[in-house]
């Protein structure tokens, strides 16, 4: 099916200048950097003519410009975008790291599958992307709360290494026994000790060892030749794993400015500045085109684009001169949704260099062009919006947009406070006039009057000291209402609702993340490694709509008395009134245990069946020692008692010799009726909610 849009129309060499043009138009349209810098201005305190003492001085001023209101006053930095910030990123970060994470099947056969999977992605989480979760986690929670929006990048990493692998003549006489005549493999031994045949087992090698030059295929010959061994350098894969990357705004991360929400972009750019090395790496790892990295390389320090935190802003042009990224060349990944002749979608990576579009001749230069093979068929980005007021991305404010005029204001009271002490402190004083003297404000300057007469200070203006901090006060309160801040003049319900919100949005972005994590788990690991992490050979099938991916976290639980409160009611009204065993104790146990120190719980707490096992060869043990005579020690009101007793009538009911010591011997009977006597009891304490003796006497 035929389309007007070049982007969106799937082709073996794909438009450049289009894609270049849109990328500025991206840049140019969505988002100024006059705006980016006017965000990091408010949260970072940056105003012209600033100084690191915290006052106002002609000097920094610009000509004919003096500070106001006198060289000296306030100008106090007042953080309160960075301060509610950050305070609302210690929310999302300990909400995410706090959240439970459960994958549920949809179906009632999907409850084994669903099982492994939440082993797999526990896997993931805890053990290979630990830290970069908790990396890019905060920088995520940072780019939204600052700019409104920011996005994550789900990919899958892989990246090839060599290693030195030890080869021997044995070995290679033991692999050409097991070839079938006819293979080359098969009279390898002979033609490496003819000398003639070099040639021929340098190509063999060479097809066996990619990436082996024809000079270190020789030198391995004449080794294996002349001492029966050699050292042959082995590519293998290195890095196999996902990749979770923050991306900041305009920066990192780019669309057109009409986008709703990414999966549904005309096309989106990532951008990255990589070293030539990394660039070169490129070509074996993701089979770049080596013509267009020797022409990358060249670029190095020149940007379509730059923006950092010095407040230099500057134009979307091409920039020759960049101090930071002198040594580093920019490249633009576009992801993109293009139809095939039949109009079948599917998304498309093109990596691109911008400054090599610029100066194109007409042909076409990129690195790579491709279908991207990933199996859920999704951009891989998952965004994060601060809020949602409208429709588009970007239209999604940060708190610097927000809080500005209050943060000004807060300000502006403390600069008056400071300088209204500084006035009352050591006022003007009041001198004869004299020709060319001038009229100036501030605490001890002579300011001249027409009446002769001794110096004397000037009366300060009259103000109410405690009006500025009132104000203060009040602006305070209305930044912490809307940002759902801690503040004793606040409900502490109103604000727990909005945290709530807040948390909600949150870990529906991480969600959404882990959805495409796990599809490429299952798409890239073998069913062998999938099996080894999981412990199960019931592996999930790929598809993803199999799983509901629910996480979870209650604000609440940041409050160490709540926490204590819940449980303790738990104990005091849920657990006697268990009649039935209907809670799971178990769960219950761990929970309070995590609760109270997950790190604790970490290392303590084993899963059921594990722990079941253990109860179980300690019940059987027991029995063991009173078929010997001896008496077991007993534990007063045992929490496990129910399933203890359980337990024991099974390995008695099960066990011969067990059940015929029990018609002769009567030590052994006795010792049992006065271990199921302690049992009982301690069943009957928990249900009555009572604490005593065991009740039973020791057999002397």
């Amino acid at each position: 099916m035929e389309t007007n849009d070049k982007i969106a129309r799937a082709t073996d060499v794909p438009d450049i200048r289009e894609l270049a043009n849109e990328y500025n138009r991206s840049l140019n349209e969505g988002y100024s950097l006059e705006r980016v810098n006017e965000l990091d201005d408010v949260r970072y305190t940056r105003w012209d003519a600033q100084s690191d003492d915290g006052k106002k001085h002609d000097s920094n001023m610009k000509e004919g410009k003096q500070a106001f209101p006198w060289d000296g006053a306030s100008d106090t930095r007042i953080p309160l975008a960075d301060s509610i910030i950050n305070d609302t990123v210690d929310i999302m970060t300990t909400a995410f790291s706090r959240a439970t994470l459960k994958v549920g099947g949809t179906e009632v056969g999907d409850v084994q599958t669903a099982a492994v999977a939440n082993n797999i992605m526990r896997w993931q989480l805890d053990t290979k992307l630990y830290h970069t979760l908790n990396r890019e986690s905060e920088l995520l929670a940072q780019y939204g709360q600052q700019y409104g929006w920011s996005a994550l990048f789900v990919g899958w990493e892989q990246k090839s290494a060599l290693k030195p692998r030890i080869i021997t003549m044995d070995e290679i006489s033991q692999m050409a026994d097991q070839m079938e005549p006819g293979n080359p493999l098969k009279d390898l031994p002979e033609l490496i000790m003819d000398a003639e045949q070099e040639d021929v087992v340098v190509r063999i090698l060479q097809a066996q060892f990619p990436g082996l030059e024809a000079k270190e295929a020789r030198s391995a010959i004449r080794d294996l030749r002349n001492d029966d061994q050699t050292e042959i350098p082995e590519a293998y894969i290195a890095v196999n794993q996902p990749t979770i990357v923050a991306l900041k705004p305009w920066e990192e991360i780019s669309f057109p400015p009409e986008t709703v929400d990414l999966q549904s972009a005309r096309v989106i750019f990532r951008r990255l500045f990589l070293t030539e090395a990394e660039l070169r790496a490129k070509v074996v790892d993701e089979d770049w085109d080596e013509a267009w990295v020797e022409e990358a390389v060249k670029t190095a320090g020149r940007s379509t684009e730059f923006h950092d935190f010095s407040r230099t802003v500057t134009d979307l042009t091409l920039n020759e001169s960049l101090s930071m990224y002198d040594n580093l060349i920019e490249v633009v990944y576009a992801y993109s949704k293009q139809g095939d002749k039949n109009g079948v979608p599917g998304i498309y990576c093109t990596v691109f260099n911008p400054i090599l579009s610029m100066h194109s001749t007409g042909e076409e230069k990129f690195a790579k062009h491709e279908l991207l093979d990933y199996v859920h068929c999704r951009y891989p980005f998952v965004e994060y919006r601060r809020e949602r007021l409208k429709r588009r991305v970007t239209e999604s404010r940060g708190v610097p947009d927000i809080c500005r005029t209050w943060q000004n204001e807060i300000k502006t009271q403390r600069d008056s406070v400071f300088d209204s002490t500084s006035f009352e402190t050591l006022p003007p004083i009041m001198v004869s006039k004299r020709i060319g003297t001038a009229n100036k404000i501030g605490p001890a300057v002579q300011l001249p009057v027409t009446k002769p007469g001794e110096y004397e200070f000037m009366r300060p203006p009259s103000r109410t000291p405690n009006t500025a901090l009132n104000l203060i006060d009040i602006v305070t309160k209305q930044a912490d209402e809307y940002f759902g801040r801690a503040n004793p003049a606040i409900p502490p319900t109103q604000t727990q609702l909005k945290q709530q919100r807040m948390v909600n949005n949150w870990l529906t972005t991480w969600t959404e993340a882990y959805q495409q994590m796990f599809a490429l788990t299952l798409q890239y690991l073998s069913p062998e490694e999938i099996q080894r992490i999981s412990g199960s050979d019931a592996i999930p099938q790929i598809e993803m709509r199999q799983f509901d991916f629910v996480m979870k976290f209650d604000v609440r639980e940041l409050d160490t008395d709540y926490v204590n409160n819940k449980l303790s009611s738990i104990a005091q009204y849920v657990v006697p009134q268990d009649v039935g065993g209907v809670l799971d104790r178990n769960k219950l146990v761990s929970m309070i245990t995590r609760s109270i120190s997950p790190d604790i719980a970490e290392e303590l707490i084993v899963d059921q069946a594990t722990a079941s096992q253990k109860m179980y060869e300690d019940v059987k043990n027991d029995i063991g020692a009173m078929m010997l005579g001896m008496e077991p020690q007993y534990v007063e009101n045992d929490p496990a008692a129910q399933t203890k007793m359980q337990y024991a009538q099974e390995i008695v009911g099960r066990n011969p010799k067990a059940q015929a010591a029990m018609q002769g011997d009567e030590l052994f009977a006795k010792l049992f009726e006065n271990y199921s006597k302690n049992l009982q009891m301690s069943v009957m304490q928990q249900q009555n909610a009572q604490i005593g003796r065991i009740g039973v006497n020791q057999i002397t």
